[in-house]
């Protein structure tokens, strides 16, 4: 990709001071830096547990039959509704339950 100030390119390279060496893309890991300057690796699957609020999602878990709602539950409704920028997710998510 050409750089817009003075036509020259930019370079992104993975390097290593320690080894003192290039790295590769494929050796390439995530991790979190400690405040003594070790490196705790984290992998995908450590992400995907975590419980980040960009994540976005709402986990449908079953739905009960409507004889099995307590009718002293009606008294109290509860409301869903989308969040900043899901509106588009919330109406897929109302037109799959209403079919």
């Amino acid at each position: 990709m050409g750089s817009t100030f003075a036509g020259l390119y930019v370079e992104h390279r993975r390097f290593c001071k320690a080894e003192n060496r290039e790295i590769p893309y494929e050796q390439v890991g995530r991790g979190f830096a400690l405040g003594d300057g070790r490196m705790v690796p984290l992998t995908d699957e450590d992400l995907a547990h975590l419980p980040l609020p960009t994540k976005r999602t709402v986990d449908v878990l079953g739905f009960v039959p409507f004889e099995d709602i307590d009718p002293i539950s009606y008294g109290r409704p509860y409301y869903v509704g989308p969040g900043p920028g899901a509106d588009r997710p919330y109406s897929l998510l109302v037109e799959a339950l209403a079919t």
